[in-house]
């Protein structure tokens, strides 16, 4: 039975390894973007961490939900959460309150190797930054010790 469990973790271990680093290919050559035309509207693939501060403003601008947030050991769901980004402003609604503020972006060390354009959204003492996003769902990273990396959906 050991046996079995070792082999799985060597197995699981061996995939990760092959999974980053085709990521980190990916990084180093200044990102990868895919725009496939559905319909009316372009869906978009690409990181944003290595993009300028206005391509950046584009691809985030607008209505956002932010459904959960998840590191290593925690799954965090969040329920009628709303963010909406509209250049340097954002407005987190949240059980029918707003609360506008300020993004405050600063291009800094994300604390994992590389800078990114880092804002202040979820706490103005815990800057995260935009990482990527696919289609209508946007991910950001925080880049503090609980590592949080937020799922939101376009509405």
């Amino acid at each position: 039975m050991n046996n079995v469990k070792s082999i799985f973790i060597i197995a699981a271990v061996g995939l990760c390894l092959i999974g980053t680093s085709g990521c980190k290919g990916k990084s180093e050559q200044g990102g990868d973007q895919t725009v496939e035309k559905t319909g009316t509207r372009a869906k978009v693939k690409a990181t944003l961490f290595d993009k300028s501060l206005p391509e950046i403003k584009e691809f985030v601008n607008g209505k956002w939900e932010l459904v959960s947030g998840q590191n290593a050991g925690q799954l965090c769901e969040f329920e009628n959460t709303f963010i909406v980004f509209d250049g340097d402003k954002y407005i987190w609604s949240e059980d029918g309150k707003d609360e506008p503020g300020d993004l405050n972006w600063r291009k800094a060390d994300t604390g994992v190797g590389y800078e990114a354009y880092l804002m202040d959204v979820f706490y103005a003492t815990n800057p995260a930054y935009p990482l990527s996003i696919n289609g209508d769902t946007l991910f950001i990273q925080d880049c503090t010790e609980t590592g949080y990396k937020y799922t939101l959906v376009r509405r």
